[in-house]
């Protein structure tokens, strides 16, 4: 596996982008919806989403808490699932093996998979990672997807009127 500081920038930024892309996309399935999203100066080699806030906390033993719980555990996943899209993209020889960017996400997971539960969280996560493939595997999906990793591989941010543009056209 390559050197992380020998993949080209611009490289390293797509993939970012790809990452943040995999949660909008998610998050736009499940009517979560952003308020933007950006990569991180200088490079653009992180990045972050911020969704609407939720109008009312999670409790345990709410049927539709525990629901919104493992979307948000897929919304989680799907960030790394888009990274993976992007990497096994034809021709790309530089994907760096584990990716770290994973692991922002994995800890935001464990206040849902705390609330959850469940005597099996590997289980639920395989499954909630499944769950964000298929969303993204969708070739309407696959080409949002895209879309919108290049807005932000491009200019470094987007906001919500220009992903419901793009994911508004893509539900058509």
């Amino acid at each position: 596996m390559p050197i992380l500081s020998d993949i080209p920038a611009d490289i390293r930024r797509a993939a970012c982008a790809f990452h943040e892309a995999g949660h909008i996309v998610a998050g736009w399935q499940h009517r979560r919806y952003i308020t933007h999203a950006w990569l991180r100066p200088p490079y653009g080699f992180s990045g972050e989403t911020c969704f609407e806030p939720y109008q009312r906390g999670f409790r345990s033993d709410s049927p539709v808490d525990r629901e919104r719980a493992e979307i948000e555990i897929i919304i989680l996943s799907a960030g790394y699932c888009g990274e993976m899209i992007y990497w096994n993209g034809a021709g790309l020889k530089w994907y760096p093996g584990a990716i770290a960017s994973h692991e922002d996400d994995l800890r935001q997971m464990k206040p849902y998979l705390a609330l959850l539960r469940l005597p099996d969280e590997a289980a639920l996560r395989a499954r909630c990672a499944n769950a964000a493939t298929a969303i993204l595997y969708r070739p309407a999906m696959l080409a949002a997807l895209a879309a919108i990793a290049r807005r932000l591989s491009d200019r470094r941010r987007i906001d919500r009127g220009e992903v419901d543009a793009i994911l508004g056209g893509a539900a058509s």
